[in-house]
């Protein structure tokens, strides 16, 4: 097996915009990073790879490895590795270094329980705060319209990062900061999730589901709106994510 080759990225210092995860070339093990911090590009592009399954659950991060692939020195690295440890998505064991989290399907079942519920106060916040117009919608149309545009492309990090921002959408349209921040806090273990399940449904099912929800806060049917969203959440129920990850493991010693 032949050694990776490493990222070469360009930094704009004044670039403020966020991390492109748009297709990587092939070449690449993870997504070159644009400023914004180093330290949050650093821990976006090791999010998008695990939504890749370039690092699986369990898997060792090496903070020399990252830098290398990255271009960049071990310093913003091993700061974002702290960041993300502090966000549950990295576990840090003596003697052992960083690793991915863990998957189970029982600490997913207990996370999706906590996203239903942050999900269902948005909803109720959005229903119970004036009429759902489309100027106030908007926001959240144009992330259903991003995920619909990059969920027939090949990215899996593109395609979990248009659904978290989907959802996150209707988080920040609570007008509720406090439900918007706990959302934040777990949005990234959710796309280490997504990253493992995200090509079980078909993606214009997912879309329409996304559709279906906002027309349902549009037309001020708050019921219906939380009966597409329990609809659209049920679908972790039946699958068996510890296989999955069996799964992915194999095929990437394989390759």
């Amino acid at each position: 097996m032949t050694e990776a080759p490493r990222i070469v990225i360009t930094l704009s210092p004044d670039a403020v915009e966020a991390p492109n995860v748009e297709a990587a070339s092939d070449s690449r093990r993870l997504a070159p990073v644009q400023p914004r911090t180093m330290v949050e590009q650093a821990a976006e592009a090791i999010v998008a790879a695990a939504a890749r399954g370039i690092f699986l659950p369990g898997d060792r991060l090496v903070e020399a490895e990252i830098a290398r692939d990255l271009g960049i020195s071990r310093v913003p690295v091993r700061e974002a590795l702290r960041l993300l440890e502090s966000q549950g998505i990295v576990v840090s064991t003596p003697y052992k270094g960083m690793r991915l989290m863990q998957i189970t399907n029982r600490n997913v079942a207990e996370l999706m329980r906590v996203r239903t519920a942050l999900e269902t106060l948005a909803l109720r916040e959005i229903s119970g705060s004036g009429p759902a117009t489309p100027e106030r919608l908007a926001p959240a149309w144009r992330a259903a319209e991003r995920y619909e545009a990059v969920s027939s492309g090949p990215d899996a990090a593109a395609i979990v990062a248009a659904d978290e921002a989907f959802h996150g959408e209707l988080c920040r349209l609570s007008g509720n900061g406090v439900l918007h921040g706990l959302w934040l806090s777990v949005a990234r273990q959710l796309s280490v999730v997504w990253g493992l399940g995200h090509d079980v449904r078909p993606k214009p099912r997912i879309a329409q589901e996304h559709r279906e929800i906002l027309e349902r806060l549009s037309r001020g049917d708050a019921a219906g709106a939380q009966a597409a969203l329990d609809a659209h959440l049920a679908w972790h129920e039946d699958l068996d994510f510890e296989r999955q990850v069996e799964r992915r493991r194999l095929g990437k010693n394989r390759a």
